[in-house]
């Protein structure tokens, strides 16, 4: 005689990369303003330590 259960399937999971997003959205929108300012502002002090002047 065979017995056979029916097993419920675990629920699909995606994994941490899932979290970080559902985190990220849950704090709604940020502004890239700051992310291009500080881009900015490394590429002048760099060009000024590595003595090749700064226009700006």
């Amino acid at each position: 005689m065979q017995h056979s259960m029916a097993r419920i399937a675990p629920r699909p999971w995606a994994g941490i990369i899932d979290d970080l997003e559902r985190e990220d959205d849950a704090k709604g929108y940020e502004p890239e303003g700051s992310v291009d300012a500080l881009l900015a502002l490394l590429l002048v002090t760099g060009r000024a330590f590595a003595g090749t002047g700064v226009t700006a």
